[in-house]
């Protein structure tokens, strides 16, 4: 009832159709509600989207910036601001916030970017700047950005994140710094001071400027570490370093490019011995003691000085490879003055440049030699002089050179002693040599030979078990010990006479035949021959020479063969070439001989005929 007078009530009122407006009344109404729910729903978005947008901003490590272009402001996020010590209403919407704090020499670098992207030539960009901090002091940052574009397809705002790489930063500055200096002088190393050598080649100058580069090492250092300690000689590197500076001038460079190695880069200078002088005034500073702690230590340099170069020169450019080779110059030369006697300075020359290298090169293919078995044995006879009747075989090493063709001991046995090569060839020697002696006794039974002569290097004898090695390999090759004359010169007696004595006595018992090679040609070795078991003394072939002609080479041969004589010792010449040089030896009693008067050194073919 009380909707039907509602009806009529409405109807009285509205004298249109009623009942079509109620219907679109209705209509609106229900729109309107349901545009109420989604704005609702809208405004709750946006209320999340603003609510996840806040927390990421907490929750990341960058900081987050907007800036509109309309508005000409810029939105800091609170990390944004916190990275540089100030709240969230410490810093205003401003770009000069912003730009204002970038370091000068990073402002343009930033700006460039922030341009290039608002007016659409780059879609994105990444650049690193320092920004100031709240404490003044600079923090270093990595900013990205990107630009927002509106559905007509122009920038409205760029958009990005701040990332501070401040402690990164330190890091890798920390690892370059490793890199690239010596921890204990702060010094650069090589690395470094290669990169300024290759770096000063690309200077253009219409002035000619010289260079020079001088290259130091200490002099047994080492010792000085076994004698004082680490810490002590630490220590002294840091003095050394300041009387190198000390001698230097501030555009020169001094360099730590091994453990106790320096090279200096002499640059800008005008005289032409320059080099050799600061050379002479660092040698001036070593001459007196250095004072660490409660010690005063003495220590010299060798001083290697590379030639000089023009920098700048346009008809002879120079090269960062040149430069380079002006370093590994002073170094041979440096390498020079000690083997000269150290505590002295040398100009690198390249005939001696040239020299090292073949010395290298003859060095490597030593080994190759050995490795490969590119040796060759030769045998020379040893007769009575009185009848010519061969007693023995002197064995001679030959080096059969790929490209060389047959090389003489005298063209590798030095290089040979010199680096310790000598010792695996001179065993080689020895179990060769052994092995033919073997087998010609086994073939020839018949024959007069009683012995094989075989040299024996200082290093080989002096080795702890030398007799314990002569004695396998006469086990091995089947050797009578008897048959077995081993030759060791004078003067590596004298040098390593107890070593000697001991091997000599083993070698003794197992019956080896001992022979001093060279005799008269040292200075003590007179003194010894009571010790010695010796059994043969060998003339040397300069006695021999002219001993026909020369009264006093005469007098000389006829004293060690009456000394040979009272000690009951056989008497070997060497070097015997002609038929008054073995007239005069028989006359003396010489008894054996060698040389090219009865037969050069032969190989192991030729040699096995002269025993049918």
């Amino acid at each position: 009832m009380k909707n039907l007078t509602s009806h009529y009530l409405l109807n009285g009122v509205f004298p249109w159709s009623i009942d079509n407006e109620l219907n679109q009344a209705k209509q609106m109404i229900c729109i309107a509600e349901k545009e109420s729910v989604r704005e609702r729903q809208l405004q709750q978005a946006l209320k999340n989207s603003e609510q996840r947008y806040a927390l990421a901003t907490k929750v990341t490590n960058d900081g987050l910036w907007e800036w509109n272009f309309d508005s000409n402001q810029v939105n800091y996020s609170s990390r944004w601001k916190s990275m540089l010590g100030y709240d969230d209403d410490s810093i205003k919407n401003s770009p000069v916030e912003w730009l204002a704090r970038v370091h000068g020499a990073d402002i343009e670098k930033l700006r460039a970017n922030l341009s290039a992207c608002w007016q659409g030539e780059i879609t994105q960009f990444e650049v690193e700047y320092s920004l100031l901090h709240r404490d003044g002091k600079y923090r270093s940052m990595f900013c990205k950005g990107v630009g927002v574009r509106d559905e007509k397809g122009n920038i409205t705002s760029l958009v990005g994140s701040q990332t501070d790489i401040t402690h990164n930063k330190k890091i890798e500055a920390r690892l370059n710094y490793d890199n690239n200096y010596d921890r204990l002088t702060h010094l650069p190393n090589r690395q470094l001071f290669i990169q300024n050598l290759k770096e000063l080649s690309q200077i253009k100058s219409e002035s000619k400027c010289l260079f020079g580069v001088l290259c130091l090492d200490l002099d047994s250092f080492k010792y000085i570490n076994r004698n004082f300690g680490h810490a002590i000689g630490d220590l002294l590197l840091i003095e050394i370093v300041a009387k190198l500076n000390s001698c230097l001038r501030s555009q020169d460079i001094v360099a730590r490019i091994g453990g106790d190695e320096f090279a200096i880069l002499l640059a800008g200078f005008k005289q032409a011995n320059y080099p050799s002088e600061i050379a002479t005034q660092i040698q001036r500073e070593f001459s007196v003691p250095i004072k660490v702690k409660e010690h005063s230590i003495l220590i010299t340099t060798s001083i290697g000085i590379a030639p000089l170069t023009t920098i700048g020169n346009h008809e002879q450019q120079n090269t960062p490879y040149s430069l380079i080779e002006s370093l590994q110059n002073a170094e041979i030369a440096m390498h020079q003055a000690k083997d000269k006697g150290k505590a002295c300075s040398v100009v690198f020359e390249s005939e001696a440049y040239l020299e090292s290298i073949a010395k290298f090169k003859s060095e490597n293919e030593l080994r190759a030699a050995i490795e490969l078995e590119q040796f060759e044995l030769y045998y020379q006879p040893i007769v009575k002089l009185a009848d010519r009747q061969l007693i023995g075989f002197e064995a001679l090493i030959r080096w059969q050179h790929p490209e060389k063709g047959l090389v003489s001991p005298g063209g590798f046995i030095p290089l040979a002693e010199n680096t310790g090569l000598i010792v695996p060839i001179g065993w080689w020697v020895l179990r060769a040599a052994c092995q033919q002696m073997a087998t010609w006794q086994q073939e020839h039974p018949e024959s007069e030979l009683t012995f094989i002569s075989v040299n024996v290097a200082s290093k080989q004898f002096s080795q702890p078990y030398a007799g314990d090695i002569i004695a396998q390999i006469l086990a091995e090759t089947g050797l009578n010990p008897c048959c077995l004359k081993l030759e060791i010169t004078e003067s590596e007696i004298i040098e390593n006479i107890d070593i000697v004595l001991s091997t000599a006595t083993k070698l003794k018992e197992l019956g080896v035949q001992l022979s001093m090679d060279d005799f008269g040609t040292g200075y003590s070795s007179l003194g010894y021959l009571h010790c010695l078991p010796v059994d043969t003394l060998k003339i040397d072939r300069s006695f021999v020479k002219n001993i026909e002609d020369n009264i006093h080479q005469l007098e000389l041969v006829k004293t060690i063969v009456k000394l040979a004589g009272v000690f009951d010792l056989d008497i070997v010449a060497e070097g015997i070439e002609r038929e008054e040089q073995c007239t005069q030896l028989l006359n003396l009693q010489c008894e054996y001989g060698q040389g090219y008067l009865f037969s050069k050194p032969l190989p192991s073919a030729n040699a096995t005929n002269l025993l049918v």
